[in-house]
């Protein structure tokens, strides 16, 4: 029993790898995928309707683990039904089927994927020993999967088909078998009650503590301009002579396995808040590049680009994943993970994919030089959240004189719990 236990836990990365390899198949390639299909459209709004649909499943499902199901078995479930919602959705493409169709479909399949995110995360936080090591080495396992799906699509020349996305929703289902075997994550929430818990709205009380206040916002800000990156630059790659964009996509999921595996270091030894501003940092200067491909029409500096996709989120949003798992008790850890994709995924990504649409018209559209002009302005929006976060996270040491009262932070239906501790 303690061997196939052990067993179960290797098989979290086979997970992680099958649920990020559809994902770095369709994702990266949507917008040439619908161009191709005379439906550039649909870009900004099937980006904008994907997470619209995740905004209303996340929480909902995350509380299912918490309260009432398994969460490995829920994200079994959610395999199963998201696979065939995809399928379907991209092969409405293939039969000349309006692009409209393939919108509706596609936010049926956002309904059941969107809470499979926070929802591993919790199995693997719930089943390891040491998170602050292991959780980015098993992560890895999905930043290979993404690599592998971009590579994969290149290599068969499929960067602007539609079968694309049919061969991915059958790595989903796939998927959903494997999840059944992945050690048991039962629910750990017996006290709640009522309709706010049902629904997961209780997770928003978590807003009350400043220190997980500051994190959650300037998570969610830094993720609206950080849209773009997958539904721009593989147009921009193209537009500027690349013949394998969703290859060369993949440039920043090789960076993201040497950043996890930096990351099971140096978590244990530097603050996460700082591992944030760095990341944040790097997303500024990740744009400023971008602006200079524009400027310049040199490709190798999109790539350049592109290569620090794996540290910016890698130090942001793992780093965020850790701190938020070590933050809460175990009644309520699969709605704050949740919470967490709800503000990071769900809401920055509809403002952010309705900002990119309108900064994309009025600059790429309209002038030879907007693509300089647009990364710019990406540029100057991450410097937003950069700036709240660092007063946010280090106010008291500019104000030692008025420190944040240390009392603990409870929902008044539950027994969670918020420690004392800090964004470190």
């Amino acid at each position: 029993m303690k061997i196939l236990a052990e067993h179960r836990i290797y098989l979290m990365g086979v997970a992680m790898f099958l649920m990020y390899l559809p994902m770095g198949m369709w994702l990266p390639s949507l917008a040439n995928i619908l161009k191709a299909y005379d439906a550039r459209w649909a870009v900004a709004f099937a980006f904008v309707l994907i997470q619209v649909m995740g905004v209303f499943s996340s929480l909902l499902f995350a509380t299912l683990s918490d309260r009432k199901i398994e969460a490995q078995k829920l994200l079994g479930y959610l395999s199963f039904i998201g696979g065939g919602f995809l399928w379907l959705a991209f092969s409405t493409l293939v039969w000349g089927w309006h692009p409209s169709w393939y919108l509706l479909l596609q936010c049926c399949w956002a309904l059941a994927s969107a809470p499979m995110i926070p929802l591993i995360a919790k199995v693997k936080l719930a089943n390891l020993s040491n998170p602050e090591k292991s959780f980015p080495l098993y992560s890895v396992c999905g930043t290979i999967g993404w690599l592998s799906g971009g590579l994969i699509v290149s290599g068969l020349g499929l960067d602007i088909s539609a079968n694309t996305g049919r061969i991915a929703a059958y790595v989903q289902v796939l998927l959903g078998f494997v999840c059944f075997l992945l050690p048991a994550t039962l629910p750990e929430d017996k006290i709640s009650r009522g309709w706010k818990a049902a629904l997961g709205l209780q997770a928003f009380s978590l807003i009350k503590n400043r220190e997980l206040r500051v994190l959650y916002i300037a998570s969610m800000l830094i993720a609206v301009p950080y849209v773009s990156f997958f539904m721009l630059v593989p147009e921009m790659l193209i537009t500027f002579g690349s013949k394998h964009p969703a290859a060369q996509m993949t440039i920043g999921q090789v960076t993201e396995i040497f950043a996890m595996l930096s990351l099971s270091i140096l978590a244990g030894r530097y603050r996460i808040r700082f591992l944030m501003i760095v990341s944040m940092l790097l997303g500024f200067s990740r744009f400023v590049f971008f602006a200079l491909s524009g400027a310049t029409g040199l490709l190798p500096m999109i790539w350049l680009g592109i290569s620090l996709h794996g540290p910016i989120y890698v130090f942001m949003t793992i780093s965020g994943r850790i701190f938020i798992d070590r933050s809460v008790s175990l009644g309520v850890r699969g709605q704050a993970q949740a919470l967490h994709s709800l503000l990071t995924i769900n809401l920055a990504g509809i403002l952010g994919s309705l900002f990119c649409e309108l900064v994309y018209r009025r600059t790429v559209l309209k002038s030879p030089e907007g693509w300089t002009v647009l990364w710019a302005a990406m540029a100057v929006f991450t410097l937003i959240p950069l700036i709240y976060f660092f007063f946010g996270a280090f106010r008291d040491q500019f104000n030692p004189a008025k420190p944040e009262p240390t009392s603990n932070f409870e929902l008044p239906t539950s027994n969670f719990e918020l420690p004392t501790s800090n964004i470190e």
